[in-house]
Formats: structure tokens, C-alpha cells, sequence
């Protein structure tokens, strides 16, 4: 049976609750069974290259790739990721760029095409607002212990972002580990901060400034979440 919204989800609540202040969460917004499989696919069946920005550009290099680096490379390599993001700048997380593919019906492609099913689409159109929505991109995202994501929006003209999301699929995770989706003021002042609840889909409009706060390296399992966002042009 193909991924849906579990039959307990409460369209009208969400969407007084974005009415708000243009963001909600959607508790077990999966049946729980297929949020386990989605999680445990997740972790085990996908393959990550490793996303940063150096240099002031956008790179991505596999974790064998960075394990060959010499000592001293590797160095320079993290005392520049950390200098970035000492200055507000810049992101190091894993991703594995999800892509719709009919003639696959493995759970992470049935996450995808729900997604942008005619369900999901015009559930986002009617909590959000936005009518033009036509699509939703994916990605899957790992962090590690030492990863993190800078403050930042959403905004992107060419691609018509209306309404970010994050379905959190990381089993019993400790907010104390980090890895928090945590909002900010326009001009930088910390509001609130969402932990990565399991089943959880986080939704807010992409001009909401946001982060994901550094990943302890105590956590004890890797932050696992489908991120991307309702845009207003096609994939």
C-alpha cells in the first residue's frame, strides 16, 4: 500500500495552527509502521556524499574522499568549516539528492511520490495559502556528530519556494544532542528551537530565518530527516 497521511491528521487544525505564524508541525503525520521502514531505509539502504561550503562555494565530497586527505589537510579542512561558521557562514551535513523514479516503488520512492502526490499537494496549498504550489523537491539528510547548518532563509527565486518542510525520521533522539531546527528573529535573536521528533513533519514558510544547531559529539545516532520544499515550478 503506497505511503499517505495517517488517517488521523487534522488538515483544519494545521492549518489554523500556520495561520499563525506561517509554521506548524504534523505529529505522526506517517503511519507509524511506515515511518519505521522509511527511517530504517533511510539509515541503511542510501548512500550519502558529504555537503559544505568552502572557499565560498558549494562542494560535495564523499567521506572516503575525505578520509584520504592527509592529516594536515583534514585540519585545514575543519579549521575552515569552523572559521565559516564562526561568522554565521556556511553548512556540513551529508545528503543524497531524492529524485522521482516511477519504475521504483522502494519506501524512500513511495516518500517521494506521496510528496507530490495530488493528496499531499493540495493539503500544503490549503494550510500554506499559496494556490500556485505544483511540486515538491527532496533530499535526504544525515548529520553526524560536528555537523551543522548556519542561519539562513529559504528564499530562492528560480525554483518558487513557497513552504519549507523536514519529516524527521530519527528514532528516540535527544534534544540535548542538538541538531535542532531553531528559528531566529529577522535580525538574528533566537526564538524557539524544534527537536527532530520521530514521524514529525516540520513546515514553515521560507522566509522564516532558521538553522540546525552543531550536532554534540555525544550523540549517539545520526540526526535522519527528507527535507526540501512545496515550490511553484515543476521538478
Amino acid at each position: 500500500m503506497p505511503i499517505n497521511f495517517n488517517p488521523n491528521f487534522d488538515l483544519e487544525k494545521t492549518q489554523h495552527e500556520y495561520a499563525v505564524d506561517k509554521r506548524t508541525r504534523i505529529f505522526d503525520v506517517l503511519e507509524m509502521e511506515d515511518a519505521g521502514k522509511l527511517a530504517f531505509s533511510l539509515h541503511d539502504d542510501l548512500s550519502y556524499t558529504n555537503a559544505y561550503v568552502r572557499n565560498g562555494e558549494f562542494k560535495t565530497s564523499t567521506s572516503d574522499e575525505l578520509a584520504a586527505l592527509s592529516q594536515a589537510e583534514q585540519q585545514a579542512f575543519t579549521k575552515d568549516l569552523f572559521e565559516q561558521a564562526s561568522k554565521g557562514v556556511g553548512f556540513y551535513y551529508g545528503r543524497n539528492a531524492l529524485q522521482i523514479d516511477l519504475s521504483e516503488n522502494g519506501i524512500i520512492q513511495q516518500a517521494i511520490q506521496w510528496l507530490n502526490s495530488p493528496t499531499t499537494l493540495d493539503a500544503i496549498k490549503k494550510i500554506s495559502g499559496f494556490d500556485d504550489i505544483v511540486a515538491a523537491s527532496a533530499q535526504a539528510t544525515r548529520y553526524y556528530p560536528g555537523h551543522f547548518l548556519t542561519r539562513h532563509n529559504d528564499v530562492h527565486e528560480s525554483e518558487q519556494r513557497r513552504v519549507a518542510y523536514v519529516l524527521n525520521l530519527t528514532p528516540d533522539w535527544h534534544p540535548d544532542w542538538g541538531g535542532l531546527l531553531q528559528f531566529y528573529q529577522q535580525d538574528g535573536t533566537p526564538r524557539d528551537a524544534w527537536a527532530p521528533l520521530f514521524n514529525t513533519m516540520a513546515l514553515f514558510d521560507v522566509n522564516h530565518v532558521h538553522s540546525v544547531t552543531y550536532v554534540a559529539p555525544y550523540a549517539k545516532k545520526p540526526r535522519l530527516s527528507i527535507t526540501g520544499w512545496f515550490r511553484a515550478t515543476p521538478l
